[in-house]
């Protein structure tokens, strides 16, 4: 049974995150975008790797995850207090000043 590393620990919650993320790379490089892929685990070359959408640019990109040393949150969870529930309120809201 192939045990979870701190790394893939850290992609996940990257991955399930919504908003821009940075990984920091050896070499001192960092990236910085939205992380909307991973393929992660022993059965990959490299450890597997991420793909992510570059910010500014919306270019993509692939790093391997042997290539990370650490992922962070940087930027605003886009969908944070936007629930199906909170549709529902601000539109019956609205209905109700129609009415």
């Amino acid at each position: 049974m192939a045990t979870t590393t701190r790394i893939e620990e850290e992609i996940e919650a990257a991955y399930n995150f919504r908003g821009h993320v940075t990984l920091k790379l050896r070499g001192g490089q960092t990236v910085e975008g939205y992380l909307f892929n991973r393929q992660l685990g022993d059965r990959f070359p490299d450890g597997g790797f991420v793909e992510l959408f570059l910010k500014g640019s919306g270019d993509r990109r692939n790093c391997a995850v042997r290539d990370i040393e650490a992922v962070e949150l940087t930027g605003e969870d886009c969908a944070a207090g936007k629930s199906y529930e909170d549709y529902l309120k601000k539109k019956a809201e609205q209905e109700a000043v129609k009415a």
